[in-house]
């Protein structure tokens, strides 16, 4: 059996479409086309059925597929054995993650991982929530980088931090409309807010016990984290965003806290994987060095990754220090 073929059935039943494996696992569409009517061809059934634009397991294919995952996971552990008897830590990672991580999580993390594994191949896949919030789409996936905790009992979760959302504003917005002094004063601010499905994510905010929660009223608004900040920067509004992902950018005065003694509660920070899945030995050493990695951050030279600092041409405006 060509277990390219194998790899490529697997790929296409978890992204329920030709087009969206194409470009989640960079295979061109025309290769996995083929690949899977060759392997329908020998098999003699139809694997799957056309619903709309998705493509949707047959009754065969739905057999097909738990077989398919262990053959893939034997493959796994067949590869991680040879490079065991090699004392290596080598293959190919598949990592997915949402677009919040993204470069000011991830990355880093990974960049790192390499540096101490250089035979490891890292590919990584981000998703859209819409297909992040489906777990029967996960077979595919070493490992995931989840925020909050897993829905589903399938899955073993390795927290590696927490992470809080604040508010923030650049030194611009701040010297041209003032800084509010409670949380009821965020009603007379602009926003930059994140768009949920059906409403603007709420700004629930804590502080010893009390608990204020705002529902903000935006001109700006995004469902990507990376464009609310290029907004927040370029002196839009306050924005409500994780405190990882500013880091870089308070750090060098483009953003600074509002209400600094405000926050949400902490969301874990977890690392996922399937709880029936085989462990390779790659992925032990990877769940390890995620572990490490985050108790110890201060310790790495890893290079950050932040927004293009957004400024008139000319000018470089930054808050006096009081």
């Amino acid at each position: 059996m060509d277990l390219e073929a194998v790899d490529y059935f697997v790929k296409v039943a978890d992204a329920q479409s030709l087009s969206r494996a194409s470009k989640l696992f960079g295979v061109p569409k025309s290769s996995l086309s083929h690949k899977i009517r060759k392997l329908e061809d020998s098999l003699g059934v139809a694997l799957f059925v056309r619903d709309g634009r998705d493509l949707l397991l047959s009754d065969a294919g739905a057999k097909f597929l738990e077989h398919a995952q262990r053959i893939k996971e034997s493959c796994e552990g067949a590869q991680a054995a040879v490079a065991e008897s090699r004392k290596e830590i080598a293959g190919t990672l598949t990592i997915a993650s949402t677009g919040e991580f993204g470069t000011s999580f991830t990355s880093e993390l990974l960049f790192a991982f390499r540096q101490k594994y250089p035979q490891v191949c890292v590919e990584v896949i981000f998703l859209s929530l819409g297909y992040f919030l489906a777990p029967e789409r996960h077979q595919a996936f070493d490992g995931i980088f989840y925020w909050g905790e897993p829905a589903s009992d399938d899955y073993i979760a390795r927290k590696l931090g927490e992470a809080s959302f604040a508010l923030y504003a650049s030194p611009r917005y701040l010297e041209k409309h003032g800084e509010p002094q409670t949380p009821a004063e965020l009603n007379y601010h602009r926003a930059v807010a994140f768009r949920e499905p059906n409403r603007l994510q709420a700004w629930r905010l804590e502080n010893r016990g009390e608990i204020f929660e705002h529902s903000p009223s935006a001109l700006c608004t995004a469902n990507d984290y990376w464009m609310l900040k290029y907004f927040a920067v370029a002196g839009e509004g306050i924005v409500y965003l994780p405190a990882f992902f500013t880091e870089i950018e308070c750090m060098n005065g483009d953003l600074l806290r509002v209400l600094p003694e405000w926050q949400s509660a902490p969301v874990s920070i977890n690392l996922l994987y399937m709880r029936r899945r085989y462990v390779s030995r790659k992925f032990a050493a990877f769940v390890d060095f995620c572990l490490e990695y985050y108790r110890q951050r201060a310790s790495y030279s890893t290079p950050r990754y932040c927004v293009e600092v957004v400024r008139p041409q000319g000018s470089q405006i930054r808050r006096e220090e009081s």
